[in-house]
């Protein structure tokens, strides 16, 4: 069996040492890396995302492709500060009440994401995956990453003669605040990914430090067992190629000794009708030699009697 690919966890421990534990997941013996054979390139090509922007977009489970296909985005500017937040875009929808039979429309607003918002530890710590091409369509990290990260959400109808109606609606959703004295324990995949613009500690610069060697060696460990796997793949194409020429030599050969024992055993039948032809001449010409001599004999017996 095969498996699709090398399933490795990102979740590493330090030991009573200070080295890093790797924790990565192996397969089992019978398994191997599985290279595709055919790979349809994509928009989201590792090469053709170095000439587009990646963009990441959080939308409620209740807004389909079909809503989004209608919206109208405006280009985020360059030089507004991460720290803000900007609306693009807007969009009404159109959904039922929960408590009467009529329906409702709720606006949205698709705002960019600031650094300080709620949602910004979770979405600008993900790290995109396209395939590769040049690496028959495996799964690589985007080479720029996410250029932009945006989230829809639905805009509260407030009446617009409250005084504080513009202020609550652009009012950024602020980060849940650690109590004091609570220490966090439970760490989940991805926690410690670092968030851009965030400062990184000395030990967290070690750790950076050991975690790119950690991750260079498996790379290098990976590439070696694809190389591998695929002289193995080539080995197992040029004996199929010789088996399929051995096969093909062997039934030339045969066609070749089928011909030659029917020439064969043409000639032979010629030549016993040959023969038989001769015989029967042969048997032809001594009964009409005995004939002959039969009939000369009886001719001198008459004239001995007269």
């Amino acid at each position: 069996m095969k498996s699709r690919e090398y399933v490795t966890s990102d979740i590493e421990s330090s030991d009573d040492e200070g080295g890093i534990k790797n924790l990565d997941y192996k397969p089992p013996s019978d398994f191997s890396l599985y290279k595709a054979k055919k790979h349809t390139i994509s928009t989201f090509d590792a090469d053709e995302t170095v000439n587009h922007e990646l963009w990441l977009i959080r939308v409620p489970e209740n807004v389909t492709n079909e809503d989004l296909a209608s919206m109208k985005i405006e280009l985020p500017s360059k030089h507004v500060k991460s720290s803000e937040t900007t609306v693009l875009g807007s969009l009404k929808k159109k959904e039922a009440s929960a408590h009467s039979s009529s329906s409702t429309s709720t606006k949205y607003q698709l705002q960019t994401v600031s650094a300080e918002s709620g949602f910004a530890g979770e979405m600008m710590a993900l790290q995109p995956l396209v395939p590769d091409s040049s690496k028959g369509g495996r799964l690589v990290q985007a080479p720029l990453g996410i250029q932009q990260h945006l989230i829809l959400v639905a805009s509260p109808s407030i009446p617009s003669g409250e005084p504080l109606a513009e202020e609550i609606l652009n009012r950024p959703i602020p980060k849940r605040a650690q109590p004091e004295g609570l220490k966090q324990r439970f760490q989940f995949a991805g926690s410690e990914s670092q968030v851009p613009g965030e400062k990184i500690s000395k030990s967290g610069k070690k750790f950076a430090a050991e975690w790119a060697k950690t991750l260079e060696a498996r790379k290098i460990k990976q590439e070696e067992a694809l190389r591998a796997q695929e002289a193995e793949e080539e080995e197992e194409e040029e004996e199929e190629e010789g088996e399929q020429e051995a096969e093909v030599e062997a039934e030339v050969v045969a066609e070749v000794v089928e011909t030659v024992e029917d020439v064969q055993e043409e000639e032979e039948t010629s030549t016993k009708k040959r023969k038989g032809e001769d015989m029967e001449v042969d048997a032809k010409e001594e009964k009409k030699a005995k004939k002959e001599k039969k009939e000369k004999k009886e001719k001198k017996s008459k004239k001995g009697k007269n």
